[in-house]
């Protein structure tokens, strides 16, 4: 279970965060939506350790994951996706040596011959599963793609065994088919192997195809949650009640890769 009970986070005399409570069950899929500034890439950071109280960062509450209090330091069981896969990766290693980083880490930094081969193995197999063609594992991340750098990122945590992921904007920089490809591995991989996960986002299709719940975040309150087929039915808070109306409206009534998908 994934929850924050009464956060409320300040930089200097800022409040960023204001009272926010959500439980996330560990085998579903949690949404976090909200504007730009609205606060919700705050809690993905605080969750993952990487707000600093000597920057300025002051907060008051709990976040935990199963009992254990998140915040000040980085869980290695919860593992993080972020927006731009070209800031994940090292440009002067290939895409096979950055991914036996997570190995390394766990065997503190020495290899062997058969560690590597059975890493190396494990590696191909996530390549044939999530359509990367295994000439790619010998390129750098310059000679890639976003998408298959967004597709390499979360294979990388998931080499890492993890009880949960946090994933902040997965899909926002990238074109529509690679949004749509991304989505159904992320669903697939949550409905066949119960991994849970924390998506924040703004792009609202992509949530409620993706999500069991979501949570509305505007100037840093949680003003609205529940399952999508529920609180988009009958929206209460107000930036539901505009997104929904800028659905409706869209251009064309074109919709976002992952409603198309749903």
């Amino acid at each position: 279970m994934f929850q924050i009970k009464n956060l409320s986070l300040n930089i200097g005399k800022r409040t960023l965060l204001k009272d926010v409570n959500l439980e996330a069950n560990a085998k579903q899929i949690t949404g976090l939506i909200g504007k730009s500034g609205s606060g919700k890439s705050t809690v993905f950071r605080l969750a993952l350790g990487l707000l600093s109280k000597s920057d300025g960062y002051t907060w008051s509450g709990k976040i935990e994951w199963n009992g254990i209090p998140l915040g000040k330091n980085h869980y290695p069981k919860i593992q993080p996706v972020f927006q731009d896969p070209f800031g994940s990766f090292s440009p002067y290693h290939t895409m096979r040596e950055l991914l036996l980083e997570p190995l390394r880490i766990r065997k503190k930094i020495f290899l062997d011959k058969e560690s590597i081969k059975s890493e190396n193995q494990k590696i191909e197999i996530y390549c044939n599963r999530f359509d990367l063609p295994l000439s790619l594992l010998d390129k750098t991340k310059l000679e890639l793609s976003g998408g298959q750098l967004q597709r390499f990122a979360i294979l990388r945590v998931l080499l890492s065994n993890p009880e949960y992921l946090f994933l902040d904007e997965p899909v926002t920089a990238l074109d529509v088919l690679v949004q749509k490809k991304i989505a159904l591995e992320l669903k697939e991989m949550n409905q066949k192997e119960s991994l849970g996960m924390f998506i924040v986002s703004h792009d609202l299709g992509f949530l409620s195809y993706m999500c069991d719940q979501i949570f509305v975040l505007e100037d840093g309150m949680i003003t609205e949650f529940g399952k999508p087929s529920e609180i988009l039915k009958q929206p209460k808070s107000k930036l539901l009640q505009e997104l929904m109306e800028a659905r409706n409206h869209s251009f064309g009534g074109a919709t976002s890769s992952s409603e198309s998908s749903n």
